[in-house]
């Protein structure tokens, strides 16, 4: 842990570290997940602002799962975490993009990109807000090299947690305010019930993203 990252706010301490995992049976992709949200925690990140986590989205008969979301009078930025270790290769029309752990050892996952931008689809037509006051943030591990992956551009981002803050606040120092603290406010209010569903609709989800991708 970096003394100088816990003490901005930026990373948790090694207690908080433990209880989350021990709550969580060190699930992978959770603290991922929590150690990206914790980053806006941080003392350099400024405006007035909400974060949520894990909000299932109706979307098409299914699901929609934003990993997180900060919602910023700036804009809405929709992060999908990739807490992955190897090297990372990937385009912008690929369906699948390849993690590489060693020379003998390749894994497979959805293009984080296209992923992201159903989520923000899903998003958009659930609050009815345009989706260009929304942009999507593909965040990896500090543990992994992005090798071959798109450059970033003003729709997506593509980086490894240890940039996030400082490429959102590029973004947010190049911007007017689009929405108020009220509106903020009422963002967070109608997302908020979808922090907290079911065991149900969280399997249903699983098994709707199992048989898509099997179909593909």
């Amino acid at each position: 842990m970096g003394l100088i990252k816990y003490l901005i706010g930026e990373e948790p301490s090694i207690f908080e570290k433990l209880a989350f995992n021990i709550k969580h049976n060190s699930d992978v992709g959770a603290y991922g997940e929590y150690l990206t949200q914790y980053l806006f925690n941080s003392v350099r990140f400024k405006g007035y602002y909400k974060t949520l986590q894990n909000i299932y989205v109706p979307y098409k008969d299914s699901t929609s799962e934003i990993d997180v979301l900060v919602a910023h009078k700036k804009g809405i930025y929709v992060i999908e975490s990739k807490n992955y270790s190897g090297w990372i290769f990937g385009s912008d029309n690929q369906q699948q993009w390849t993690q590489m752990l060693n020379k003998n050892t390749k894994e497979r996952f959805y293009n984080p990109i296209r992923q992201n931008k159903t989520h923000i689809k899903a998003l958009s037509e659930y609050l009815q807000i345009d989706s260009s006051k929304m942009k999507s943030y593909i965040v990896f591990s500090e543990r992994c090299e992005l090798k071959r992956v798109p450059e970033n551009t003003d729709r997506y981002a593509i980086t490894k947690r240890n940039y996030l803050l400082d490429l959102i606040n590029k973004d947010i120092a190049d911007k007017q305010d689009i929405f108020t603290n009220e509106e903020i406010d009422e963002i967070a209010r109608k997302l908020e019930p979808l922090t907290n569903v079911s065991q149900e609709i969280k399997e249903k989800h699983i098994e709707d993203i199992e048989k898509k991708y099997k179909s593909q």
